[in-house]
């Protein structure tokens, strides 16, 4: 019974760090993507699309995955720490 809970739990943590990482990825290569491509005369403007960003809202979404991750972490742990005091 408690092996069932504990691989379940075990799934989930990992799907929900590969979310984490594919989002984590996601943002980190498009500011490379944008913080690499020379200045061009004519070149895209992109001030549309990040003048809703700001130093704080950046910050607080690396520390909410970080936390994500964390939990996800911490939830493993009492998994496998419930399933040996009741197993």
């Amino acid at each position: 019974m408690w092996s069932k809970v504990c691989l379940k739990v075990k799934q989930a943590a990992q799907k929900a760090k590969a979310v984490v990482m594919a989002g984590i990825v996601a943002v980190s290569g498009a500011v490379a993507v944008t913080a690499t491509q020379p200045a061009m005369a004519t070149g895209t403007d992109f001030s549309t699309i990040t003048s809703g960003l700001d130093e704080s809202t950046v910050i607080t979404a690396v520390v909410a995955a970080a936390a994500l991750l964390a939990a996800v972490g911490f939830a493993k742990w009492a998994a496998k720490k419930l399933g040996r005091f009741f197993g």
